[in-house]
C-alpha cells in the first residue's frame, strides 16, 4: 500500500504511510494477544494506541490530498477498527454466525475506503485517468463476488483442516456465495440459467468439501475419485458459460477454472503439511487468478451486451470496458451484497 502511493506523492510519503500501516498491524497483534489473555488493562492501552494511529493515518492522507478530508477519513478508519474489534470478539466467543457477518461487514467497508481513496486520486490527478464509467462498477462487483468465493474457500480449508467448530458456518457462507453468483448471472441470462449455474457452483463446493476430507484422512483413492469429479464439474461450468456467451470460449474458461482448481489444491496441501510460507503464497496466487477470471467474465458481458454499456475497452490492465451499465444489469451484479 505504501509503495502504491509513491508514484503520486513520492518515496518519503510512501515510507511514512508504510510505517503507520505497519504500526496499525503490530498494535492489532497486541490487541489480539491481550484479548486472548483476557488482560483488560493491556487491551485498553493498545486500543487507545490503535485509535491514535488511525488519527495519524487520516492526518497524513488528508495532508496529501484535499479530496480526502481528515474527518471523513478518520471516520472511515474508525469504522474499520470498530468492525475488526467486533470480528475479534465474535471469534473469541465462538459466535460463528456473528464472525461471518463481521467479516462481510469489514470487507464491504474496506472496499468503501478503497473507493474513496481511488476517487480522491482521480480528482487530484485527472490527467492520469480515463473518464469514469459504470462498467467499472460491473468489474468491481464481479471481483467482489469471486473474491468472496476464494476467501470463504480459504476459511473453510483453514477450519476443516484444523477441525475447528466454525467449519460448517464457513461452508454455509461459501454456498451462499454460489447463490450470489447465480443470481448475478440471472440478470443477464434469466432465472433458469442463474439456477443452473448456482447448482454447478454448489457442486463445485461440495466436491471440494469431499476433497478436503479425503486429504485430511489420507485416503488417496477417495481423493483421486473426488479430484476427477472436480475436473468434470469444471468442464460442465466451462461448457455452460461458453454456451451462454460467445466471448467466453470454452477452452479459455476451462483453462481458468483448471488453474483455480490446481491452486486451491496447492493451498489445501500446504495447510495440511503446515508449510505456512507456501500456504500464504498459494492464497495470494489464488486471489490473483480469480480476479483475472472475474475480469474476463466482465469483459465478456460488456462485449455481449453493448446496449447496456457504451464506450470502448479500457486500455490499461483490466479487460473491462468503459461504459454505462443499465441500472438493471448493474444492480443484478451488485444486489448480492448491496450497492455501496
Amino acid at each position: 500500500i505504501g509503495n502504491a502511493v509513491v508514484p503520486f506523492y513520492g518515496a518519503d510519503a510512501g515510507g511514512a504511510l508504510t510505517a503507520l500501516l505497519k504500526d496499525h498491524i503490530m498494535i492489532a497483534v497486541g490487541i489480539v494477544a491481550a484479548s486472548i489473555e483476557d488482560d483488560e488493562e493491556a487491551a485498553t492501552t493498545e486500543l487507545k494506541r490503535w485509535d491514535d494511529n488511525a488519527a495519524e493515518i487520516a492526518a497524513l492522507l488528508s495532508g496529501a490530498n484535499p479530496n480526502w478530508p481528515e474527518d471523513a477519513v478518520n471516520d472511515l478508519l474508525a469504522q474499520h477498527l470498530s468492525l475488526t474489534k467486533n470480528e475479534l470478539l465474535a471469534r473469541l466467543n465462538g459466535e460463528w454466525d456473528d464472525d461471518i457477518a463481521a467479516f462481510d461487514d469489514i470487507f464491504t467497508e474496506i472496499l468503501t475506503v478503497a473507493s474513496v481513496l481511488a476517487d480522491g486520486l482521480v480528482a487530484q490527478f485527472p490527467e492520469r485517468f480515463s473518464p469514469d464509467s459504470n462498467a467499472a462498477s460491473l468489474e468491481a462487483a464481479m471481483r467482489r463476488l469471486w473474491a468472496d468465493h476464494v476467501i470463504w474457500t480459504r476459511q473453510y480449508i483453514v477450519s476443516a483442516v484444523a477441525g475447528r467448530p466454525d467449519a460448517d458456518a464457513a461452508a454455509g457462507r461459501l454456498l451462499r456465495n454460489q447463490e450470489d453468483i447465480g443470481n448475478a448471472a440471472a440478470g443477464f441470462y434469466g432465472d433458469e440459467a442463474g439456477a443452473a449455474l448456482t447448482g454447478l457452483l454448489k457442486d463445485h463446493i461440495m466436491i471440494a468439501v469431499d476433497l478436503v476430507a479425503a486429504a485430511k484422512a489420507g485416503d488417496t483413492r477417495a481423493f483421486k475419485r473426488h479430484d476427477r469429479r472436480w475436473d468434470a464439474n469444471a468442464d460442465e461450468i466451462a461448457a455452460f458459460l461458453a454456451g451462454a456467451n460467445p466471448n467466453w470460449p470454452e477452452d479459455a474458461v476451462r483453462d481458468l477454472l483448471g488453474q483455480h482448481l490446481a491452486l486451491t489444491k496447492g493451498e489445501a496441501v500446504a495447510r495440511l503439511e503446515e508449510n505456512w510460507a507456501n500456504d500464504v503464497t498459494a492464497f495470494d496466487d489464488i486471489l490473483t487468478e480469480i480476479v483475472t477470471m472475474a475480469d474476463a467474465l466482465s469483459a465478456g458481458l460488456v462485449a455481449q451486451f453493448p446496449e447496456k454499456f457504451d464506450g470502448s475497452a479500457a486500455e490499461a490492465g483490466a479487460p473491462a470496458a468503459n461504459g454505462t451499465a443499465s441500472d438493471g444489469a448493474k444492480l443484478h451484479f451488485a444486489s448480492s451484497f448491496g450497492e455501496r
